[in-house]
């Protein structure tokens, strides 16, 4: 297939690029600035005309939609600019489709679009959106605009609602660098124990390996579905896997950060995943942390 590609000198833009070109697609990346070198064209998804008329060019089979601002932490203190790129971009790329009768999109969406369950019972896909934090609401706003244009428009998607991502290349501060980094330096680190922030990690490997999947799969309408590793832990828990390799570690454990995290969401069901998309993810996120520490 003829593939678009948005985002794909992200982080997992650029593991996605060379999976779905092994997997035998065209793929036509694009991101905000342009490289010739990595195989990608420059596209600001909030310039509407300028992405409407590169689909009118590039006529895909499929979009996937990879480009936005990816984390709470990568735009804060700077709402507008989260809401500018995650849902005004994601109305350029839904008006573009449209326009270009392009049938089909798999669509980054997050973890965070759901609301809180205390009870950390298992959230499925039904279970109901909306928060209020910049990050959040921009997602759930961008799922919003993707369910309406796939509604009017007969667009074919899968909503893949991603818990947090980690491996090679990932640049942005997160709690497994930030444990890595502290124990390579002898330094320490506040995490909380399961009575608060509970975290979801996913390899990145194994988003691409869901990614695959939803490409090859037609969704039948649009569908939400989760994607995680399946491990529900304390950042005490994670931070006791990088002492495991890098024992110079501190870990100040606290019962409260002031942080909701994925503990206030409960554990995502990949029931949905597992069927109908065939993911199991593969990757623990000791074995992941392992090669991180190890360079790999």
């Amino acid at each position: 297939m003829r593939l678009l590609l948005t985002g794909a000198a992200g982080f997992v833009g650029r593991h996605l690029a060379r999976r779905l070109a092994q997997d035998g697609h065209e793929v036509l990346g694009t991101d905000l600035s342009a490289d010739p070198s990595g195989g990608w064209t420059g596209l600001d998804l909030r310039d509407r005309p300028a992405v409407i008329a590169a689909l009118a060019e590039a006529r895909p089979d499929l979009v996937v939609h990879a480009g936005a601002i990816s984390g709470p932490m990568l735009a804060r203190g700077e709402p507008a600019l989260m809401f500018d790129v995650n849902v005004t971009g994601t109305l350029s790329v839904l008006e573009a489709m449209r326009r270009a009768s392009v049938p089909r999109l798999v669509h980054f969406s997050s973890n965070a679009v759901y609301r809180d369950r205390p009870d950390r019972e298992p959230v499925r896909e039904d279970w109901a959106t909306g928060k209020t934090d910049p990050y959040g609401a921009s997602k759930v706003a961008a799922e919003a605009i993707v369910a309406a244009y796939a509604a009017s428009a007969g667009i074919d998607t899968w909503m893949l609602r991603i818990a947090s991502i980690y491996g090679p290349g990932r640049t942005s501060p997160y709690l497994v660098s930030d444990l890595i980094a502290a124990g390579r330096s002898g330094g320490s680190v506040v995490v909380t124990d399961e009575r608060s922030n509970m975290r979801q990690f996913v390899a990145v490997e194994d988003v691409v390996e869901a990614v695959a999947a939803a490409v090859g799969t037609p969704a039948g309408g649009c569908v939400p579905v989760n994607i995680t590793g399946g491990e529900y832990l304390s950042e005490a828990a994670i931070g006791a896997m990088v002492c495991a390799h890098l024992p110079a570690l501190r870990l100040d454990v606290v019962a409260d950060k002031g942080e909701n995290g994925d503990g206030a969401i409960g554990p995502l069901d990949l029931a949905r995943a597992r069927d109908r998309l065939g993911y199991r993810p593969a990757i623990p996120i000791a074995a992941g942390i392992a090669r991180l520490v190890g360079g790999a």
